[in-house]
């Protein structure tokens, strides 16, 4: 069976949380807002700037802000995107499967042309995009053809 999947009552919960902190952090990301206010605490660094300095295992104080939009969206789509579906079959593990498939050779192709047609900081903003965007295409393509497939199914009733 399909034992790595998660219990279908975890589904629409992480799904309003995935979509709903993806919707949050685009507007921070796109409004530039400072966020590095919020949630201040002094936390441990396992490295802090520079990267080749003798800094590591230090303490220093940050806002967690993107740090929590982060990790909610993160764990949140990867428990929306494998959650069992009510009615769990061979042709819904084949829909998980391409969908699956379909974002990663989108991702990386957009990758792949951001290496060679984007430079300096304007990069680093697509690698900041390409960490949420396998995910969210992933869901995005999977809830597309789930939809489509459930249509089909009340369709032939």
């Amino acid at each position: 069976m399909k034992n790595y999947l998660f219990p279908t009552r975890f589904k629409n919960i992480s799904g309003l949380i995935f979509y709903l902190t993806t919707l949050i952090g685009a507007v921070v990301y796109i409004s530039d807002v400072n966020m590095d206010e919020l949630l201040v605490m002094k936390i441990p660094a396992l490295i802090n700037e520079p990267i080749f300095t003798n800094n590591m295992g230090m303490w220093i104080e940050n806002g967690l802000f993107d740090e929590l939009i982060t990790v909610v969206l993160i764990i949140s789509g990867i428990i929306h995107s494998f959650s069992r579906e009510k009615m769990e079959d061979e042709y819904i593990s084949s829909i998980r499967l391409q969908a699956l498939t379909w974002s990663i050779f989108v991702n990386y192709g957009l990758v792949l042309l951001a290496t060679l047609l984007i430079f300096g900081m304007a990069y680093f903003h697509v690698m900041i995009l390409h960490l949420f965007s396998l995910i969210i295409l992933f869901n995005l393509r999977f809830q597309y053809k789930l939809r489509a497939y459930y249509k089909i199914s009340i369709d032939e009733e």
